[in-house]
């Protein structure tokens, strides 16, 4: 019998030992370095439409968002009531939430997650100076080609190799605008971005051509095995070009991830923009930005072996209400504002309904109001 029990005992230490051997086993280490590339205004449909054999060839080695959902992405001036110099979905991308607003949310960006270790941030554009707050680097230029942001970005590579970096292409989305203006309205591609002639298509076209001096200068520089690249867009792109707030496929894009610790061949139908932060934390092992509210996307880590879970969809669910409310007659608005529902304008405030930071109830919120009215 004592014998029996000591078999025993040695069988439950045994997978005691097994399990936490296992746990240990999966627990994945941070990746060397994390960069946030973005190809301006790539739309959700571009990897199919368009030729992006880099981009299409990283899908088979990472995990793919076919849809990662932003808030409707205006871009106002600057001003008292919107302290911010780029476009809405930027500030949420960066600190992980819709209340960009609150006190404290410049200091909540993901990149003072890295504030003791090396970090970057290279674009050709000056719009983002006020999200490039805590870069230990910042580099813009209106004029610059995309390739230059690219040499840049391995300049500063062979430098202090940053362990957070944000590498921004801006020229598609340049295209886009240009598209949907008069400027080209002698042009066979205005208000076209498919079509055959079509500047944009270029643009995008060459983005994913330096994409792929990115990802080959990682492998020849043994860098690409500790990598992890999540590559896509702060603003989708209308059929007609640019992304006007209140144009459906605007406020959506791709998302892409791919390196180390991630799951090859996946692909997951949703996210939203402010679970990019809370992600690169977690990759990282850093502390997620203390206002975030968005999730990890832990489904496309291989030491992740669940399904993704359930989301309320909120990002999307908003979008759709805000574009509703926008067709109302003024009549309508005016009795939406007064029974307390706030559109993109009102963005500053958002944190401050009864519903504060709680971001389900905000949404059921707006959308109560909305059905009332209507």
């Amino acid at each position: 019998m004592i014998l029996l029990k000591i078999k025993n005992l040695t069988i439950v230490f045994f997978l005691i030992f097994a399990v936490n051997t296992n746990n240990a086993a999966i627990k994945q280490s941070p990746p060397d370095r994390v960069i946030l590339f973005f190809i301006d205004g790539l739309s959700v449909e571009g990897p199919t439409r368009i030729n992006m054999p880099n981009f299409n060839a990283l899908k088979a080695q990472g995990s793919y968002y076919k849809e990662m959902h932003l808030t409707l992405p205006g871009h106002p001036e600057k001003s008292d009531t919107y302290p911010w110099s780029c476009s809405m979905p930027n500030p949420m991308l960066m600190t992980g939430s819709p209340f960009i607003g609150k006190n404290g949310i410049r200091e909540s960006m993901i990149q003072h997650s890295f504030k003791d270790k090396e970090t970057a941030f290279i674009v050709n554009a000056r719009a983002y100076q006020d999200v490039s707050e805590g870069f230990g680097s910042y580099l813009s230029s209106s004029f610059n080609p995309d390739a230059l942001v690219i040499d840049l970005t391995m300049n500063i590579m062979e430098v202090s190799d940053p362990k957070f970096m944000r590498v921004h292409l801006q020229r598609s989305g340049i295209e886009g605008l240009r598209i949907s203006k008069n400027w080209s309205e002698h042009e066979s591609y205005h208000r076209n971005i498919w079509h055959k002639e079509s500047p944009y298509r270029k643009a995008i076209t060459e983005a994913d051509r330096q994409l792929g001096r990115l990802v080959q200068y990682l492998k020849d520089n043994n860098k690409w095995e500790n990598t992890v690249l999540l590559i896509s867009s702060d603003h989708g792109q209308a059929n007609e070009g640019w992304h006007e707030p209140y144009s459906p496929l605007a406020s959506v894009t791709p998302l892409l991830i791919v390196g180390s610790g991630i799951k090859k061949g996946a692909t997951f139908e949703y996210c939203e923009i402010i679970d990019i932060a809370p992600t690169i934390a977690e990759l990282s092992n850093k502390k997620i930005p203390a206002l975030a509210i968005g999730r990890v996307l832990s489904e496309a880590f291989v030491s992740h072996s669940e399904a993704p879970p359930t989301v309320s969809k909120n990002i999307k669910r908003l979008n759709k209400v805000l574009i509703e409310a926008h067709k109302l007659p003024e009549a309508k608005k005016k009795l939406l504002s007064e029974r307390g529902f706030l559109t993109i304008d009102n963005l500053g405030q958002w944190h401050t309904t009864p519903a504060g930071d709680n971001f389900d109830s905000f949404v059921v919120e707006q959308e109560k109001i909305l059905e009332r009215i209507q």
